[in-house]
């Protein structure tokens, strides 16, 4: 999965969002709405998650590999896939 910041005019975003779209190599959820840019009013940014097609299915299916204890100190105890 690949978190996506787009920047530019409306009309680029737009744009580009339907080309990722119409590609079926990958499936992206629905994109942000376009959020102001400080200093500027011509361009926006949007913010949208692509994955690679199938991989949202196969990530439901993966066990994890490890099995990993947190204690409130920040120490990390896992023990190995057996």
């Amino acid at each position: 999965m690949l978190k996506i910041r787009l920047q530019g005019t409306t009309n680029d975003i737009k744009w580009f969002l339907k080309i990722l779209k119409r590609d079926k190599r990958f499936y992206m959820n629905t994109p942000s709405d376009p959020q102001e840019i400080k200093g500027t009013k011509k361009y926006k940014r949007v913010y949208t998650e692509v994955y690679r097609d199938g991989e949202e299915q196969d990530k439901e299916n993966r066990k994890p590999e490890k099995n990993v204890l947190k204690c409130g100190s920040g120490i990390t105890f896992g023990r190995a896939r057996d």
